[in-house]
């Protein structure tokens, strides 16, 4: 665009999805508005305000099943539970709002024992914003990592589905598909924006478990997740 802009909301290394930018020159020219900040600022603003709404899909390891529950059948929950932060201290007041999707058994020869055997489709919402929220509360607070996350992830199932799988070296199953800001001063209308699942995902799903997109296309399509309803049945 030939104009510098300031990230108003990024992603994780790895990840994929919606990124939301300002554009830079803007900044200084609205410090003048009726609110006395830059766009930056109000978009920045907005980003935290409890009306605004990030929906993430993620490819995580397990069954859909927590200490003998069915997370299939709970609908939309909340997740309140402590993460750790960057330096490790525990912080209080983290909350994600989860839907489990859809999950899959697979028994191909990649498969090793329970490493590699099953996997689900969930989406979040996190409404706090702490370090790798979505990611610790998924892996931590209801046992159902992220696919490809090497942080707090499993090691030997990363592994099976990066070299038997086809799962870039470098991903995080983590996709912000829709993004729902409330209105500012520069943005009257608000900001809504989705990003359908990349590629690489959408293979991962399509030549290893074709049932999960069956089960959970129409759930994905209404959260912007998919271009169309039946994208790849």
């Amino acid at each position: 665009v030939r104009r510098r802009v300031n990230v108003v909301h990024r992603l994780d290394r790895g990840a994929s999805g919606c990124l939301v930018f300002s554009f830079a020159d803007d900044e200084s020219a609205s410090l003048d508005s009726d609110s006395g900040v830059g766009a930056t600022t109000a978009m920045m603003n907005s980003m935290a305000s409890s009306d605004a709404q990030k929906t993430y899909v993620a490819l995580v390891h397990g069954d859909g099943k927590w200490n003998g529950e069915d997370l299939l059948q709970k609908g939309w929950f909340t997740i309140d539970v402590p993460v750790k932060d960057e330096n490790g201290k525990t912080i209080d007041g983290s909350f994600t709002d989860l839907r489990f999707v859809a999950t899959a058994d697979l028994s191909d020869d990649a498969a090793q024992d329970a490493a590699g055997a099953s996997a689900c489709i969930v989406l979040a919402r996190p409404k706090t914003g702490r370090w790798h929220q979505v990611r610790q509360h998924l892996a931590n607070a209801v046992g159902h990592p992220i696919l490809g996350d090497s942080t707090h992830g499993l090691s030997r199932t990363n592994r099976i589905w990066r070299e038997r799988r086809g799962m870039l070296k470098e991903r995080v199953c983590l996709h912000l598909t829709r993004i729902v800001l409330p209105a500012t001063e520069f943005t009257p209308r608000g900001i809504e924006a989705s990003c359908p699942l990349p590629n690489d995902m959408m293979n991962m799903i399509v030549n290893h478990m074709p049932a999960l997109m069956e089960d959970s296309g129409a759930i994905l399509f209404e959260e912007g997740c998919l271009a169309h309803p039946d994208a790849c049945i």
